[in-house]
């Protein structure tokens, strides 16, 4: 029969305080929710880090997001995440003795069960208010059969997800549509194009600056990098002005924003209204020479994002430099051709972008499989 015991009787927090250097360079480390594991952000400097105390942890210890772990983001660490420094929204912790295994303790807390316990510890009126409360998840009671048991369980699970997860990576998904759409813009372009243009031909360098409390035009919105979809030109958000901080862009509709901060995100949007961009993207602006329909997708294009990659690989953190960019050359397409290569790239974004949605429905299936078969684990079933 399995033993009912605290977490806290079997678990203790184990994380040790960062004194953070402004210049230094760090790797943030992040959680995903619905148990799909760590994050470890690219490298930047402490400056740019949140201003929460931050940690060092250890590999093999259960970490939970005390703001999301309601909704699983739970995990346990390896090696290479112990290399990043995570901030003190992020609980890990460590086994007291030889009683737990903290893969059996982690699967435990992905079973509905488990995720419900976490809930009734995290409270709040609000998804973004709920926190996890430290006293309250190790008050938490679980059932813990011996630890031999508790090993079978979770290499049942392993296995078992693995397995999940492979089928997922075999079969076409989300990455596959966004290869597709970087190189497939090549083809499109290239079908109509005689010879290339410079990017500083085919459009200018727009800086229209504000600063907080500034005439904002007939701007409404801030769209940053966050909002634009990586590969397919897409915008996924925006958020209403009114509470900025530090300077921004204006940008007008026909306007490109090209997020120079991470370029291999290939973050790369034509604006169809009016607004305010960071200052971590570019705002280009046709001459006239091509529509900006033709720019924005030659922009985004393999042909440039090899060369972008090229000339950030070796920078800790990637940002491409204005001039770099304005001298790389995409496809020239004459004023005779711009019709039917516009028709020919809007059906390939509808084709693309169907082709994405559909592959996340499928993955997001695939994903919900991950509940079932947690609950069979913890109720005998396998």
């Amino acid at each position: 029969m399995n033993r009912v015991v605290r977490v806290g009787d079997v678990l203790r927090m184990d994380r040790r305080p960062v004194d953070i250097q402004p210049e230094q360079e760090y790797r943030a480390f992040g959680m995903r929710s619905f148990g799909r594991g760590t994050i470890r952000y690219a490298p930047t400097i402490g400056s740019r880090l949140t201003k929460l105390p931050h940690f060092n942890f250890k590999s093999n210890a259960l970490v939970l997001s005390n703001i999301k772990a309601w909704e699983g983001a739970v995990g346990v660490t390896d090696e290479e995440d112990e290399k990043c420094v995570a901030s003190s929204r992020f609980l890990f912790y460590t086994p007291r003795g030889k009683e737990a295994d903290v893969r059996y303790m982690r699967y435990f807390f992905l079973t509905r069960k488990g995720l419900g316990e976490i809930g009734k510890a995290s409270p709040g009126s609000a998804d973004r208010n709920r926190t996890l409360s430290i006293r309250a998840f190790e008050q938490i009671k679980i059932p813990l059969p011996h630890p031999i048991e508790q090993r079978r369980i979770a290499d049942k699970l392993d296995l078992l997800l693995t397995a999940q997860g492979n089928a997922a990576v075999q079969s076409p998904s989300i990455g596959d549509a966004q290869k597709l759409a970087v190189s497939g813009l090549d083809k499109v372009l290239d079908r109509w194009a005689q010879g290339v243009i410079r990017v500083d031909d085919a459009c200018r360098l727009v800086s229209d600056t504000v600063h907080p409390g500034a005439d904002r035009g007939e701007a409404t919105e801030f769209v940053g990098l966050e909002h634009i979809a990586p590969h397919f030109g897409e915008r996924i958000g925006s958020r209403p002005l009114g509470e900025e901080k530090g300077r921004k862009f204006l940008f007008a509709p026909g306007d490109i924003l090209y997020g120079y901060l991470r370029p291999y995100l290939n973050k790369v949007w034509l604006a169809d209204q009016h607004g305010l961009c960071s200052v971590e993207q570019y705002v280009l602006r046709s001459t006239g020479k091509m529509p900006a329909e033709l720019i924005a997708a030659g922009l985004r294009s393999r042909r440039i994002l090899d060369e972008v990659l090229s000339a950030t690989h070796n920078l800790q953190l990637p940002r491409l430099r204005s001039g770099p960019l304005l001298a790389m050359e995409i496809p020239f397409i004459p004023p005779a051709h711009q019709d039917q290569a516009l028709a020919d790239l809007k059906e390939f974004d509808e084709k693309v972008r169907k082709l994405a949605h559909t592959q996340q429905h499928r993955d997001e299936v695939l994903a919900a499989l991950r509940p079932s078969i947690l609950d069979a684990a913890f109720s005998g079933r396998l």
